[in-house]
């Protein structure tokens, strides 16, 4: 393939991701806050979401690290929602990705958005495709306007490989 052709075809999958991006952010936007709604709910009844709430982030930290790190992907996914606050994006990342091949959906949609834009990961547009396709996979309600929205930038070779790479995405039960 020429350095022309190879130029043509990333000039087309940046210019559908633009034509896109402003609707997936929404749908993003969306349903991060609602994820994050049902998780608020659901953890106010754990330590670590009181102290995360009550503003007291170190509290939250010293509660949680030591369960994520032995596996608990609860407590990665509220240390990769502290790592976000802080802007400590990459350490953000690590953390979603845990929660994420957990089978945590919200997670799953999180960690596909960072590759959308590239915040704490490369941008890779087919990870990102995979990512939301698993938490489609795995039930959440608005992945799949997200997923779908990157997908109408990728090549059906690139769809066929995050396909199979979103397969792949789950720790072994």
């Amino acid at each position: 393939m020429t350095n022309r052709s190879l130029s043509a075809i990333k000039g087309r999958w940046v210019f559908r991701l633009r034509q896109f991006l402003p609707a997936l952010l929404l749908t993003l936007l969306l349903s991060v806050t609602l994820g994050l709604a049902t998780i608020s709910a659901r953890a106010e009844t754990t330590p670590g979401w009181r102290a995360f709430t009550a503003g007291d982030h170190e509290k939250a930290e010293a509660i949680w690290r030591p369960l994520a790190e032995s596996g608990d992907h609860n407590a990665a996914f509220g240390l990769a929602v502290l790592a976000q606050t802080r802007n400590q994006l990459e350490q953000a990342a690590r953390w979603y990705e845990q929660a994420a091949r957990a089978g945590m959906t919200n997670a799953q949609v999180l960690l596909g958005s960072m590759y959308i834009d590239g915040r704490g990961v490369p941008r890779d547009a087919v990870r990102a495709y995979a990512w939301l396709h698993r938490a489609t996979l795995d039930g959440h309600a608005n992945a799949a306007r997200a997923r779908d929205a990157v997908g109408a930038a990728l090549s059906r070779e690139q769809l066929a490989e995050a396909e199979a790479l979103s397969l792949t995405l789950r720790a072994p039960e």
